[in-house]
């Protein structure tokens, strides 16, 4: 049996939609990011109807510092066309707010396989 014929009338999410959590303050000063997390995780199961998160290690050359390695969470979540561009504004704000918060050069989003800096 094919896998398209094994998947035929399931219902899918098309698009994909992370957002990486600094495990930093100040680029480089090591940060509990666990209040950052729970509110993106709260942000995109509303905007996409649930979310995942995961550790990562993220290694990045600062303007400011040169090399920084650093944990940080990945939220992801997957979801239709129409969710996207109605939640993509909310999630852009949100991750506005953690680079100012935590005073950032930049904070990741990645978009179907496109990786966009904050």
């Amino acid at each position: 049996m094919s896998t398209s014929k094994t998947l035929q009338g399931l219902y899918s999410l098309d698009h994909n939609i992370k957002l990486y959590i600094p495990g930093t303050d100040h680029v480089s000063e090591k940060f509990d990011n666990s209040e950052y997390v729970k509110r993106a995780q709260i942000l995109f199961s509303d905007k996409f109807g649930g979310a995942t998160s995961y550790d990562a290690v993220g290694a990045w050359k600062s303007e400011k510092i040169g090399l920084v390695l650093e944990g940080v969470k990945i939220v992801e979540s997957y979801g239709t066309r129409d969710q996207v561009e109605a939640g993509l504004p909310a999630v852009l704000e949100y991750a506005q707010y953690i680079k100012s918060e935590l005073h950032q050069e930049a904070v990741s989003l990645e978009y179907d396989n496109k990786l966009y800096f904050i």
